[in-house]
């Protein structure tokens, strides 16, 4: 025991009485031949040293346990209140699972010693239990001091080294990204790889490479590369492809070491779209992970095309945005008459559509066809 400990004992054992401490002389109750007080001292509640040290990143914060752990907090206090939480806490033995043990971290105090200085945290341990044997609980207390090392993480040294496992590639089929796209699939990417860091601490941007084509990732995971172009896909559709590089040879192991490639290919086209499939005018009605929805102008028929489909057999007619428009001037059973916004050439359409009198409706027309646009 140490002069740190402290020791508060419910008098009451369990054996026999009348005998004598071999350790101090005591006479009364004894355990183990012990007197409470010898015993206590002996069979302490909990064991730990007088002085820990944890290594802490100083540039990202994060410390080591078995594996580096990120802090939950952004409080600079409570960062240090967790350190020296999980410090003790890994290198605490009990004596007896059903033993509570209070862990109080106290203000943190840095030792002078210019740019090796070092930064200690005295916490107090409060211990309440008994050992198998023992009638009553026993309170001990004990001050031990954690140290904080300051070096540089493996993720935080691999980052600073441009370190990179592979490289998210975000490109669009047929076409470059427009602008638009480029500042929203940027700001998609960098979320989901926030949200992907407090899974995979290795899931960091290394190098971000603007292309003429797209947007070029290097990350230092493969796993998030994965599931970064998955996620795109998932909400934009599209096509994806991966292909790996040997880069090395693992020197631990022995293994091949590979760099992966994800080429994600967002859609050629936006819902609205007016395309042709194999000739026939059709307009985009959804789009989703693995489908480009259409339908028919000339006859409303809804058909599925698969993104192989999509890349060889149609093109571009008319985007959204540069389709006429027309305004409805009257609405029968049968039939919708609408103006052309441009020419003011007044059209009859059939009634398969919701819409009313004086509303705008997008029109597609040439030789051969003119229709209201209806993504329905």
């Amino acid at each position: 025991m140490s002069n740190n400990d402290k020791i508060t004992i419910d008098s009451g054992s369990n054996n026999a009485k009348g005998s004598f401490c071999y350790r101090c002389g005591h006479e009364g109750e004894l355990l183990d031949g012990l007197c409470n007080l010898c015993y206590s001292q002996l069979n302490p509640l909990f064991t730990i040293d007088d002085r820990l040290t944890i290594e802490v990143c100083h540039m990202c914060g994060s410390y080591k346990r078995k594996l580096w752990c990120d802090p939950k907090s952004e409080d600079t206090y409570a960062i240090m209140d967790e350190i020296a939480y999980f410090a003790v806490k890994d290198n605490l033995k009990k004596s007896n699972k059903s033993i509570d043990v209070q862990i109080i971290p106290k203000e943190a105090k840095q030792l002078p010693g210019g740019k090796h200085s070092r930064v200690e945290i005295p916490v107090t341990i409060i211990a309440e239990g008994r050992l198998i044997g023992e009638k009553r609980d026993r309170t001990e207390e004990k001050e031990v001091v954690v140290y904080l090392t300051m070096v540089q993480c493996p993720r935080c040294s691999r980052c600073m080294s441009n370190y990179y496992e592979g490289t998210l590639q975000v490109r669009a089929m047929g076409r470059f990204l427009s602008e638009e796209e480029r500042v929203e699939l940027d700001d998609f990417v960098r979320e989901e790889v926030s949200r992907r860091l407090k899974k995979d601490r290795m899931a960091f941007i290394s190098k971000f490479i603007i292309q003429k084509e797209g947007l070029d990732y290097q990350m230092g995971s493969m796993g998030a590369i994965r599931n970064i172009a998955s996620a795109i896909k998932t909400k934009y559709g599209g096509k994806s492809l991966e292909t790996a590089k040997l880069v090395g040879v693992d020197k631990d192991t022995g293994k091949d070491q590979y760099r992966i490639t994800v080429s994600i290919r967002i859609p050629q086209y936006a819902i609205g779209d007016v395309i042709a499939y194999n000739e026939t005018i059709c307009v985009v009605t959804a789009i989703s992970e693995d489908k480009t929805h259409l339908k028919i102008l000339d006859n409303s028929e809804k058909i599925s095309l698969n993104w192989n489909d999509v890349e060889k057999n149609t093109y571009l007619v008319c985007k959204s945005s540069e389709c006429q428009t027309a305004t409805v001037i009257s609405v029968a059973d049968d039939t919708i008459m609408a103006m052309d916004d441009i020419t003011y050439e007044v059209y009859e359409y059939n009634n398969d559509v919701k819409t009313k009198e004086g509303s705008k409706v997008k029109i597609f027309k040439n030789e051969e066809l003119n229709r209201i646009i209806d993504l329905t």
